[in-house]
């Protein structure tokens, strides 16, 4: 990947921040989904290192109530471990951490999702990796990311990596990760969401809005529900004249509310990260987007500041401000002012890595940066990028120009088309920034740009707008 190799050759001094790497003779680099061959890493084993290393009494007691110490040390195995820090337990609290050694079972799952089988993953390994998944030793799935230089487990950030062992490889994390949660296996005599929000004590805003609509009892009901639930704070940032409007108008306060709830599905974490850069259906019909930004996971321009409160039917993300639905009018002024960001700023919080890095490789930063210019852009996601081919991104890497023109064969200066423009120019060239030119189209109810489907449209920049495709335009 572009953003790979970017990182490595152009950035490795921002990476060593976040990762102490090991060179490839150190660390053989190895399929993750294969199993590696028996590699003399370090002089003990996997617990035997963590132990000596002081900072991992809390894991290790862990690992002997469960059985699992005597797994990991197994000199006839390999296994990559990310090892969450005493700090990161005690942020769980001694109350969870002591329930945790009374459930043996709930204990041994989470450890396992901290753990691959068999295989050795270096840093390295793991960079080249971002933007996808691998199977935990529990049968879940770990989401790597790798955003501002630092690398991601899930939300997790390694703090250090590619700590050797005898029979593996540790890298250090700063929060424990905790698997997806399985709503057929929930307690039904948990709290519903209406419930655990009125009990919280900081949504009371949204508690109010919830029954002036009559939706408290659609979400107390059997779902399940996922909901994106604004705090108090978040309310209030939209002044008290805009939320009594919305308390007098319950058919528009119902499609806001709408809009934080996704029907039918409990969406935890783990998956929202996976599906970072794509859209999701809401419950009012109009679709959500998640992305990464420095550790953090954003829904639409909000941040997600708490995850996975478990309801018994449903899960509660708490996030930091009010969604917007695109054809609301009454939160556009409000959400007009969040909107300070540059394309390139908002690539970024985007999770388009690789067009980021592209951008940046290129030398077109400061123009997509520039608050006063004007560009709509058409932005390839990674996976656009990735199926080009490695000997295909390995030349663009090592030809500036070329890529530079590629790139400006995505933009459109001087002007902002969002989808509505957009629709109405289906069948018209189109001049890019190279002075190519190419057409929209419309296929059923998508619009495709140079033959590429458009998979999120208008994503609001200061100096223009942002449309994600799913491959990379060459213009005739």
């Amino acid at each position: 990947m572009i953003y790979r190799k970017y990182v490595q050759a152009a950035a490795a001094g921002v990476l060593a921040i976040g990762l102490v790497a090991c060179s490839d003779s150190d660390v053989p680099l190895v399929d993750p989904i294969g199993k590696t061959q028996p590699a003399n890493l370090g002089p003990d084993n996997l617990v035997d290192t963590a132990v000596a290393a002081g900072s991992f009494t809390t894991l290790a007691a862990a690992l002997a109530a469960t059985g699992l110490d005597a797994v990991l040390a197994d000199a006839d195995r390999n296994f990559t471990v990310f090892a969450p820090t005493d700090d990161a337990f005690a942020a769980l609290g001694q109350d969870t951490i002591n329930s945790l050694l009374n459930d043996t079972d709930r204990l041994s799952d989470i450890l396992l999702y901290h753990v691959l089988a068999d295989t050795v993953v270096n840093a390295a390994t793991a960079v080249s990796l971002s933007g996808q998944s691998v199977d935990a030793a529990n049968g879940d799935a770990l989401n790597i990311t790798v955003d501002s230089g630092d690398l991601f487990i899930n939300m997790s950030k390694v703090t250090t990596g590619d700590v050797g062992a005898a029979n593996g490889i540790i890298h250090v994390i700063d929060t424990v990760l905790l698997p997806p949660m399985d709503m057929d296996n929930a307690d039904p005599n948990l709290p519903n969401i209406v419930q655990t929000a009125v009990s919280a004590g900081s949504f009371n805003t949204l508690v109010a809005a919830l029954s002036a609509t009559g939706l408290d009892a659609t979400l107390s009901g059997e779902g399940p529900f996922t909901v994106f639930a604004p705090t108090d704070e978040a309310f209030a940032a939209l002044g008290d004249a805009a939320i009594a409007s919305l308390l007098n108008d319950p058919d528009t306060l119902s499609d806001i509310l709408l809009y934080h709830v996704v029907a039918g599905q409990a969406v935890d974490s783990t998956t929202a990260i996976s599906l970072a850069g794509q859209s999701v259906e809401t419950a009012n019909t109009d679709t959500i987007t998640f992305t990464l930004s420095d550790g953090n996971l954003l829904v639409n321009n909000a941040t997600v500041t708490t995850t996975d409160v478990v309801t018994s039917n449903g899960i509660i993300h708490v996030i930091d401000a009010v969604l917007s639905p695109p054809t609301s009018e009454v939160l556009s002024d409000s959400e007009t002012e969040q909107t300070q960001n540059t394309i390139y700023e908002a690539a970024k919080n985007a999770g388009l890595n690789t067009f980021v890095a592209a951008v940046d490789i290129a030398g077109l930063k400061d123009a997509l940066n520039h608050p006063e210019d004007t560009y709509t852009v058409f932005a390839p996601n990674d996976v656009a990028f990735a199926a080009l081919g490695t000997e295909a991104l390995d030349a663009l890497i090592s030809d500036p120009q070329a890529l530079r023109a590629i790139l400006l064969d995505h933009v459109l200066p001087g002007s902002v088309v969002d989808s509505t423009l957009a629709t109405e120019l289906v069948g018209i060239d189109i001049a890019t920034g190279t002075g190519a030119t190419v057409q929209l189209e419309q296929r059923g109810e998508d619009l495709f740009i140079g033959g590429v489907r458009i998979s999120i449209t208008d994503i609001p920049a200061v100096n223009g707008v942002i449309h994600v495709i799913e491959g990379v335009i060459f213009p005739n």
